[in-house]
């Protein structure tokens, strides 16, 4: 599944996204990084642009979002009427299990997972045998953590403000 190069608008977000280089998410072992500061649209991009067309090539996928608290009461609620017993469970547990009774997912996004868990290179730990590309959107400066990164192709791809034109800002999306 790829994002091709072109513009891209997000009139409910007032958003226009000017995509320098596809991005190409066909690929196994590929990390995603998508870099930029607060408001450049990364957490837009993602869930109105990349996760619709996912779900459009009938392609699944796993996504943790922003708030990974409320996430979490959510994933105990669904794990525990799928008969698992999830009392007592810690967070990181807690994931695990569902990142493993979603054997069918191809893909892993994780939208601003370092808040929570700055090191969270357990998670490529985990799934190496399930998912074959991650997408981590982070601020700016986040590095990288180890994500043994001799086995995934890393792609930082980087939200820039270029201007804004009345009531939309206008970002390139390009790779590093």
């Amino acid at each position: 599944m790829e994002i091709g190069r072109g513009k891209y608008r997000l009139d409910g977000r007032n958003l226009n996204f000017d995509v320098v280089d596809a991005l190409d998410f066909n690929g196994s072992g590929s990390c995603f990084y998508f870099r930029g500061d607060n408001g450049y649209g990364k957490t837009s991009f993602l869930e109105k642009i990349v996760i619709p067309a996912f779900e459009a090539n009938g392609l699944p996928y796993l996504y943790i979002g922003q708030d990974i608290r409320t996430q979490l009461y959510t994933l105990r609620a669904l794990l525990s009427v799928q008969g698992f017993k999830v009392s007592g469970t810690d967070e990181l547990e807690l994931l695990r299990l569902w990142i493993d009774q979603n054997q069918s997912a191809g893909v892993l996004m994780l939208d601003e997972f370092d808040k929570y868990f700055p090191d969270y290179g357990f998670i490529f730990e985990w799934s190496p045998a399930l998912i074959r590309t991650y997408i981590i959107v982070t601020h700016q400066g986040h590095q990288s953590t180890s994500i043994a990164a001799e086995n995934r192709r890393i792609y930082n791809v980087k939200f820039e403000l270029l201007d804004i034109e009345g009531r939309f800002k206008n970002v390139r999306v390009r790779h590093e």
